[in-house]
């Protein structure tokens, strides 16, 4: 299914589907793809079910994979090495999983959501509750030094980045709380959350024992807490502006940046359009205009505009 939309000026035209009309605020597709050139531009948006199918998929095998790679003891170095790797993924994709859910991209209702964010936060040990709370905070008060939870990620000193990026998790319950934002319901929503939690680790405990599950476990966290937060948070939030909404955020340039991320890359378009579901973002890839090969891809940074409300 494709929607059109104008590029340059008038009202939107919609062939189908209008309550999946990508855009916050006004944002148009033109906007959200600068590269286009045309009088308007087509946008696909996936059926609903097959967003949800694909993502609850992922979702089935991320955390039958990292959990059921925990039942598999490496017989050498290299073979932890790659067994590390692997399951850092799978706990990354994970994330952006449980991201999809506060986005409303894993099910038609709000129950489906939750019960599959938690769900995907399984592997990395998260508690659902704070990330959703926070999450779409951060998308309302993006950048502000008060207002957005995320904003934790900007260091006084670079050594702290990898500490704060670790510690993320916890500060959002400590910010919620500072805040009066931790009721009952949600103190009680959190405790369940990681008796949950515990309820998938316990069992692989027993089978494993300690020191596998150390060794499985906090290598693993950690690379995958710096993976999400300094490419594809700290970077694609990098200068932290609070001017034009397009200032915001980066996207990266590139298939490769994409498909690592699940659509992470192309966060200024998920700011500007929160509608869009991660396979949905790859129609608003572009390649690097210098056309030059570099070990890491490059950023699309908007220049600085004159400053929004927040």
């Amino acid at each position: 299914m494709r929607t059109r939309i104008m590029a340059h000026g008038g009202s939107p035209g919609l062939e189908e589907r209008p309550r999946y009309l990508p855009g916050r605020k006004g944002v148009v597709a033109a906007e959200l793809n600068p590269a286009a050139n045309r009088a308007s531009v087509a946008v696909r948006l996936w059926p609903r079910r097959q967003v949800y199918f694909l993502n609850r998929a992922i979702v089935c095998a991320v955390v039958a994979a990292s959990l059921g790679g925990l039942l598999y003891v490496p017989d050498g170095p290299l073979a932890y090495v790659v067994d590390v790797l692997a399951r850092t993924w799978l706990v990354f994709a994970g994330t952006v999983m449980a991201h999809e859910g506060t986005h409303r991209h894993l099910g038609r209702t709000r129950r489906a959501n939750l019960w599959w964010g938690r769900l995907a936060l399984v592997p990395s040990m998260v508690p659902y509750s704070n990330f959703r709370k926070t999450h779409l905070l951060h998308h309302r008060y993006t950048n502000h030094p008060d207002r957005d939870p995320d904003r934790y990620i900007k260091p006084d000193h670079e050594w702290e980045l990898p500490l704060r990026a670790i510690g993320m998790p916890h500060h959002w319950f400590v910010w919620l709380y500072k805040r009066g934002e931790v009721n009952r319901a949600h103190m009680a929503e959190t405790l369940l959350n990681y008796a949950g939690i515990a309820c998938f680790y316990l069992p692989i405990l027993w089978v494993v024992g300690w020191g596998r599950l150390l060794a499985g476990m906090l290598p693993v966290l950690v690379l995958a807490s710096l993976l999400l937060w300094y490419p594809f948070a700290y970077l694609t939030h990098e200068g932290f502006s609070v001017g034009g909404e397009r200032t915001r955020s980066h996207d990266y340039y590139g298939s490769f940046a994409y498909w690592l991320s699940l659509g992470l890359s192309m966060h200024r378009v998920h700011h500007l359009s929160a509608r869009f579901s991660w396979i949905e973002l790859r129609q608003f890839v572009q390649k690097d205009p210098s056309g030059r090969f570099a070990w890491w891809p490059r950023r699309d940074i908007q220049p600085d505009a004159p400053s929004e409300a927040v």
